[in-house]
């Protein structure tokens, strides 16, 4: 009489133990997607060289991103800070074509651009340092890592270039 209680206090610490532990990685993949949430990624990517200057604008601050002055009117330069680290954005319109650079040395972001256009990467290529991505409905995507200076192991200047393609082109 007593080990079925015995077992049934354990089955349910055995239950309990388990829905805390999803809790706790429910609350880590909260925090990871809160802190990525600032970050660009292929669908943001999509609606910058879809959308004007205007919207695109309204988008970025809406990211969290501040505006810093531009060197030439109808570009946009935004700059974001995340943990030491700095991001730096401009949009260029030409035409109805957008082009967007971005200079970072922030992992995240280029880890993050990488994983969202993977299923959309038409081509690839590498050659001289630089990589190549041809994506679907966006563009061709250019990225260059150099070394950091001061020099750091660990950390590396990422410069990512979007160009639109030629049948993407900004609404409104």
């Amino acid at each position: 009489m007593f080990d079925y209680y015995k077992n049934d206090s354990f089955n349910l610490i055995n239950i309990l133990m388990k829905k805390l532990i999803l809790l706790a990685a429910f609350c880590c993949m909260c925090f990871v997607c809160h802190a990525q949430q600032k970050l660009l990624s292929y669908e943001d990517l999509v609606y910058l060289v879809t959308n004007n200057l205007q919207k695109a604008d309204e988008f970025m601050q809406s990211k969290g991103y501040t505006q810093l002055k531009a060197k030439k009117a109808g570009n946009l330069k935004y700059q974001l800070n995340v943990d030491g680290n700095t991001s730096e954005v401009e949009i260029r319109a030409d035409g109805k074509r957008l082009y967007i650079y971005i200079a970072t040395d922030e992992l995240q972001q280029l880890n993050l651009i990488n994983n969202s256009i993977a299923p959309f990467i038409l081509t690839k290529d590498d050659s001289s340092g630089i990589l190549n991505y041809k994506v679907r409905d966006l563009g061709n995507i250019y990225i260059m890592a150099t070394d950091k200076v001061p020099y750091s192991p660990i950390k590396k200047d990422y410069d990512i270039r979007i160009v639109s393609d030629k049948s993407v082109t900004a609404y409104n």
